[in-house]
């Protein structure tokens, strides 16, 4: 019977290869008509699941994976449900449903026995990283991806059979694969290059050209963003090849379609990257197949924004951006956004540039910041020390089947002598072992924090190149108020770089000392402003905190707001006896900023029109903080910042 199942699975695997849209339907139908002639249900469930994959989970497979799930419901059977409930997260997945993905492949995981089922975990953990990559959660992606490594690794291989072995190198280049993926999306190119070469051999050493097409076309989308074009091409080029060779079906095929045309974009061979991109758009587009259609349209909207049709490319980009939203999927949101920033700037629409651009800003931190490359160090080096545990607990079982060994030797003195010495020469080899990884683990942190160091380092470059870019503008401005304006952003631009430089200088990669912190920005916020004859005399009582970047930043900026409107407006002549106080301390569960000047003070309430005081506004809700103005006329005035939203370190 099992040879039948085979080539029952064969031959509908050539189908599938040669199928038409048209075809697809009667050939899911026959293929239900031919499943309930089974009378082994498990059989059953891995014919519908498995072609619900070969149909790489169309919407027309539903019917499948429904059909499935009614069986294992039926029975009530934990490996049936498990297997069920996989492949409809799979379904999930590959259209875009991102939420319902993930609420099925935990379903799935519930019913996963691990003795009985031990490459389902690492499966379903597979694609559950990739649901929380899509969705911009890059720690969590990574730290799944790492689960379902560690679940690869418990697999005992020398209790598999021939097909369980085949099967376990499989799964290990797919997540290989999946890995280095990871690694290119956050710029550890050696990472990648790394894993997507193991994942390559691998595939071609089990003859799975399919596999390794994907792979390597993988590997030409990371040398592609690195600038090498052509090389780029030709990896797309060679996967194409591949995926042929294993008679992958027609979509396989296509989305090598859509990256040679893209390559063919960069190298700007226009007509060669329009007829690939067409017709992968149009496929993707009968297809319904979502997220290549957008990838396709952000691709079109790239090619007509580099050949000046900027009405074209406005509406692909439009388009993909649309369907991104819908889908959740962050990185295809800052592609489009992208693609629109430069058609609607090179149109001169500046405000719907400008909004593309801070949506692109918003979802690139949302991926790429300073919180998610801690949280990979921290998974890598849990993983690691997760795994030296591992270690640990075998050799520890090992030892007390040692002790029970002993106990039926105690007769013979000299073979006890020879068996304490040998495990005294294993114990000895495993210290050096467990010695060496944690050397490892110590440099592995030493050089994260390097890179820590050196992120803090480049951010405070780009600050002080825009800083620097101001103060350049402000001496070509001859109009008082427009060289105030540009004045005021500069210093806002330099309260952002003191926070970086420190973090640069200093042990602390996280926290900002506020006492070190105020006593600079302070000085500088003075000393820069030329508007008045002579600096003023100010006086700072603040307390030794250390605060997070998140804090001190907005705290930072609103400091700068409040000095700025006490030099404008406190003073009409500075004097012996002008001053400015700045305070800064804890109380009860609140931090507490105040502002004093002895100026001339004001009566009524502020003007809220100004940028500064809607900045402040907005700061102090991000704090969660309230900010009040008590002044009386020829008597000063006291502005406080009571903040309730802070971390301290």
């Amino acid at each position: 019977m099992k040879h039948f199942y085979l080539i029952f699975l064969l031959c509908f695997h050539f189908l599938l290869q040669s199928q038409t849209n048209s075809d697809q339907q009667k050939i899911i139908d026959s293929l239900i008509s031919i499943v309930d002639t089974y009378d082994d249900n498990y059989e059953k469930i891995r014919t519908l699941t498995s072609n619900a994959g070969q149909f790489r989970y169309s919407k027309d497979s539903r019917v499948l994976i429904d059909k499935a799930i009614r069986i294992s419901q039926t029975r009530n059977n934990a490996k049936l449900l498990a297997n069920s409930y996989y492949s409809l997260g799979n379904f999930f997945y590959y259209n875009s449903q991102l939420d319902s993905a993930e609420v099925y492949l935990d379903k799935s995981l519930s019913y996963v026995n691990d003795e009985t089922m031990p490459f389902l975990r690492a499966s379903n953990l597979m694609t559950k990283s990739g649901v929380y990559r899509k969705k911009g959660n890059i720690p969590l992606a990574h730290a799944t991806m790492l689960n379902s490594k560690r679940a690869l690794d418990k697999i005992d291989t020398l209790k598999l059979d021939e097909t369980q072995q085949r099967k376990f190198k499989g799964e290990s280049l797919v997540l290989n694969n999946a890995l280095a993926n990871y690694y290119n999306q956050v710029g550890e190119f050696d990472k990648a290059s790394h894993y997507y070469d193991n994942a390559y051999k691998a595939s071609l050493s089990l003859q799975s050209y399919v596999n390794a097409g994907i792979i390597i076309s993988n590997k030409g989308d990371m040398i592609l963003s690195q600038g090498h074009f052509q090389k780029a091409l030709e990896h797309f080029e060679e996967g194409k090849t591949l995926k042929e060779k294993g008679n992958a079906p027609r979509r396989f095929i296509m989305s090598s379609i859509l990256n040679i045309g893209n390559a063919y974009s960069k190298l700007k061979r226009y007509d060669n990257a329009l007829k690939n991109l067409n017709e992968a758009h149009e496929y993707y587009g009968d297809n319904g197949m979502t997220e290549n259609l957008t990838i396709a349209k952000n691709y079109l909207g790239n090619l007509y924004v580099e050949t000046g049709k900027y009405d074209l490319a406005i509406e692909n980009c439009k388009n993909g951006k649309a369907l991104a939203l819908t889908a959740g999927n962050l990185e295809l949101i800052a592609d489009a956004c992208d693609c629109l920033y430069k058609a609607f700037q090179a149109i001169g629409e500046y405000n719907k540039a400008l909004d593309n651009y801070q949506l692109l800003t918003k979802t690139n931190d949302s991926i790429f910041n300073e919180n998610n490359i801690k949280k990979q160090t921290q998974q890598e080096m849990q993983y690691e020390f997760n795994k030296t545990q591992e270690l640990n607990a075998i050799e520890l079982e090992a030892k007390e089947k040692q002790s029970k060994l002993y106990s039926y030797l105690a007769s013979s003195g000299l073979l006890l002598v020879l068996v304490l010495g040998f495990f005294s020469y294993r114990n000895k080899k495993q210290s050096m072992k467990l010695a060496k990884q944690k050397s490892l683990l110590e440099a592995t942190v030493d050089e994260k924090n390097v890179l820590l160091k050196e992120t803090h380092h480049r951010v405070k470059n780009s600050f002080q190149i825009v800083s620097s870019l101001l103060y350049l503008q402000s001496e070509s401005v001859e109009d008082k108020e427009a060289k105030i304006a540009i004045k005021e952003a500069e210093n806002r631009v330099r309260s952002m770089v003191l926070i970086h430089q420190r973090l640069y200088n200093k042990d602390e990669l996280i926290g900002i000392n506020t006492k070190d912190y105020f006593i600079d920005l302070v000085r500088d916020i003075i000393e820069s402003h030329q508007f008045k004859t002579e600096p003023i005399p100010y006086q700072l009582n603040v307390e030794n905190l250390v605060l997070d970047i998140e804090t001190t930043t907005p705290i930072g900026l609103i400091l700068n707001e409040l000095i700025v409107n006490s030099l404008k407006h406190a003073f009409d002549e500075v004097t012996s006896g002008s001053r400015i106080t700045i305070s800064f301390y804890k109380e009860n569960e609140n931090l507490v900023l105040k502002v004093t000047d002895n100026g001339k003070g004001f009566e009524g309430d502020l003007k809220s029109s100004s940028f500064g005081i809607t900045l402040m506004k907005a700061l102090s809700k991000k704090l969660k903080a309230s900010l009040n103005y008590n002044s009386e006329l020829n008597k000063g005035t006291e502005a406080t910042l009571i903040i309730k939203k802070y971390k301290l370190l």
